[in-house]
């Protein structure tokens, strides 16, 4: 199970789609964002330094790095500096400090209002020093303390703006992928019920599908997103954090981040620990509260046997066994494990420590108060961004469960399919015969069971049953919707399992009332994408149907725009709409079921009329809701624990059949109705 789901995330989005593409997008902004946050760190420890020194350095040079530092500076040492740093610490004379015999003197130089010159002459031996000392010479901005203010101000505003859109572009990266994502997913969903709704025969297999296609594709698009931002953002911020505390100080970043894996390796187990004690307490809770349940329905026998002071001692002890571990769970819950407060405190110790370590590096000069500021702000971050990695594997779980259920569905094959060298099948014109169809439903039971029928092609047949899934799934095997576990029908000796699904189902029509409108114009909704059709073909089928006087009092008549949840319409005309779609094909066999919605009278005789009409020279099935078709068409077919229970005109049966008697009863008795009213 465990493989099938985690082979379900693969296939929804794979590895290789993460990294190419919107992925590989999404990870270069990514990864530039990543960068622009150290660029902060550092424009913000260069603010806090410059606060700190306020611009003053003592320099203590031999002769010969004089030149180095005149190189990174840009600032001469003899006081000829081209560009000095003001103009007061300009004309400064230069002390010699004398040194050991046969030493040169050493070179003192006092810098004031030197902006940024402490920061680049204490980087001088980084990897990032040579960038700084760069900025310094090109940018006299970073030469003066007001300056220098302002400028860092500047930059740490538009380092934090550009990252915010590159944290955008990045976003909008993963919520583009988790789309197409979800779109495919929309197809595939959409295809695949094509394909398996003509079996749905309950509509619970719709139901699934709508409820997949709408609320667990949302999921997974969201999952998806946020797995796949934090994953590459997250992933690269903290990359930088680690770049960037290193580069303050690689022994402490070493120390601290071998320290933070100890202690969260340690806190996982304390906790998977803490969570495997609260689950036994509350099971065995759970045991004692059903056993004190249980006893409540001795009552009887306890009274009567006179065991009043038996059962009240047993009960204070099976109580008292359910509070205790009830407060266990809750001290649980509520209070943390000894074990896990220890771990507590061992990690605020560790982390003292570390603290320690990093203020006596400060104190001593190893490390500048800024640095040590940066260091804290990186591992705090970085702590922060490992937590939301950690939370990739729950992220990762989520979208496998949803997937699952979702590739789940779409692994379904439909039942039917079109044979090999199949051949077009000629419309029904003398016999229809059924041969032993044996049909199972979702609940293992026998919808029809070895029905063997042979009906007059060119009549009219109601089907009733008192489940009306068998006369449904009778009426879904002449078109195929569904296919029968064994034996088979044939239109005048051919066996339909051997002809092709269009020609079968191009003579072979099925009109459901609760079928809604097709999205578009009602002229869309009964041509039914045939672009052939004209607009005097479509008026023609909705005479017949009886559509065509509602259709043209509609403001906008035939060019009056539907969708699939359009109100405007009653039963009846949706019904009458559907008839004429259906009557446009002109088939040999139309299946039709009737709305269940009750239709007033005048509607109600406009579908008699045109039942009359279509019935010539044509076979007609019906699922009937209303007592007036049963009593019109040619023969009832009564259907009982998937049997043919009886077959003959609605008299007959009304005569002869105590089932059908009852079934009349059961649907169309007044009194009855009344009754359950």
């Amino acid at each position: 199970m465990a493989a099938a789901t985690q082979d379900a995330f693969e296939r929804t989005y794979s590895r290789r789609e993460w990294s190419t593409g919107l992925g590989r997008t999404a990870w270069l902004w990514s990864f530039v964002s990543g960068a622009l946050l150290a660029l902060l760190l550092l424009q913000s420890a260069l603010l806090f330094a410059l606060m700190i020194d306020r611009g003053e350095l003592d320099v203590r040079l031999l002769p010969e790095e004089v030149a180095a530092f005149e190189q990174r500076t840009g600032l001469a040492i003899n006081g000829e500096d081209a560009a000095p740093v003001n103009p007061a610490a300009a004309d400064q004379p230069i002390a010699m400090a004398p040194g050991p015999d046969d030493a040169p003197a050493a070179i003192v130089r006092h810098f004031e209002d030197a902006g940024v010159l402490p920061s680049v002459w204490r980087s001088r031996h980084t990897w990032w020093g040579k960038g700084l000392a760069w900025a310094f010479r090109e940018f006299r901005w970073l030469r003066g303390n007001i300056s220098a203010l302002g400028t860092l101000l500047a930059a740490i505003g538009f380092t934090w703006i550009l990252r915010l859109w590159c944290d955008a572009r990045s976003r909008l990266a993963c919520r583009t992928a988790a789309l197409e994502v979800s779109s495919r997913m929309h197809r595939q969903l959409h295809r695949q019920a094509l394909r398996l709704g003509t079996e749905d025969l309950d509509g619970r297999g719709v139901e699934s599908a709508i409820a997949l296609f709408t609320d667990d594709v949302k999921r997974l698009r969201r999952g998806v997103y946020a797995w796949g931002y934090r994953g590459t953002h997250t992933g690269c911020e903290l990359a930088f954090l680690v770049i960037t505390a290193l580069s303050v100080e690689v022994l402490l970043t070493a120390q601290c981040v071998l320290l933070t894996i100890v202690g969260g390796m340690l806190l996982r187990r304390g906790g998977q620990q803490a969570e495997q004690i609260r689950a036994l307490a509350a099971d065995r809770a759970e045991r004692e509260l059903r056993e004190l349940g249980s006893s409540l329905r001795s009552a009887r026998l306890v009274r009567g046997q006179g065991m009043d002071a038996n059962e009240l001692e047993q009960f204070q002890t099976r109580l008292a066994r359910y509070v205790s571990e009830v407060r266990v769970q809750n001290r649980l819950e509520d209070d943390p494990l000894w074990l896990r407060s220890l771990l507590n405190v061992s990690l605020t110790v560790l982390g003292l420590f570390m603290l320690f370590l990093l203020g006596a590096k400060a104190l001593i000069g190893e490390i500048s108060p800024a640095g040590a500021a940066v260091f804290v702000t990186a591992y705090c971050l970085g702590l922060i961004a490992t937590f939301r990695l950690t939370e990739l594997g729950t992220l990762r779980t989520e979208v496998n469960v949803v997937a699952d259920r979702l590739w789940r569905y779409l692994d379904q094959l439909p039942t039917v399919s079109q044979a090999v060298g199949a051949r077009f099948v000629q419309p029904l014109a003398k016999r229809l015969h059924v041969e032993s169809i044996t049909l199972p439903g979702r609940d293992n039971r026998l919808l029809l069971d070895r029905v063997d029928l042979q009906l007059t092609a060119g009549k009219s047949y109601a089907l009733i049953s008192l489940d009306p899934l068998e006369p449904r799934a009778f009426a879904c095997l002449l078109p195929r919707f569904v296919e029968p576990q064994s034996g088979r029908i044939l239109f005048d000796g051919e066996d339909i399992a051997w002809g092709t699904l269009e020609s079968l189902r191009a003579e072979t029509v099925f009109v459901s009332a609760d079928d809604g409108p097709l999205p578009g114009t009602i002229f869309d909704n009964i041509r039914a994408g045939r672009t052939s059709v004209t607009l005097s073909q479509v008026t023609e089928v909705a005479k017949e149907a009886r559509a065509h006087n509602f259709i043209s009092r509609l403001p906008q008549g035939y060019d009056t725009v539907l969708s699939p949840r359009d109100n405007q319409l009653d039963a009846g005309q949706r019904f009458r709409i559907a008839l004429a779609r259906a009557l446009l094909l002109n088939p040999a066999i139309l299946i039709i079921e009737e709305p269940l919605e009750p239709l007033d009278d005048d509607t109600k005789q406009l579908i008699d009329d045109t039942y009359a009409r279509i019935r010539q020279n044509r076979t007609v099935f019906f699922l009937p809701r209303r007592l007036s078709t049963v009593r019109n068409a040619d023969e009832v077919i009564l259907f009982r624990h998937g049997r043919v229970e009886a077959m003959g005109s609605q008299a007959a049966l009304l005569k002869d059949s105590r089932l059908y008697q009852h079934w009349e009863y059961m649907n169309f008795h007044e009194f009855r109705h009344d009754q359950l009213a």
